[in-house]
């Protein structure tokens, strides 16, 4: 892993979709994940598939690394 324990790019990304609690009540959450880390990493949960795909769009673009 590099210095600042960020894994370098390309990085690569999923969004996957979670049913949460009771099904009748239609609750879904958007989790964006990746294996760059540990396999099956989480790195955020997100209320809409808007959202996490826009997460996803910023840890994969290697034009905003610090």
């Amino acid at each position: 892993m590099r210095e600042n324990d960020r894994p370098g790019y390309p990085r690569t990304a999923r969004v996957v979709a979670v049913d949460r609690g009771d099904p009748s009540l239609h609750m879904h959450r958007f989790e964006v994940r990746t294996d760059d880390i540990e396999p099956n990493t989480l790195l955020s949960e997100h209320p809409t598939e808007q959202e996490a795909l826009d997460a996803k769009h910023r840890y994969e673009d290697p034009a905003l690394e610090d």
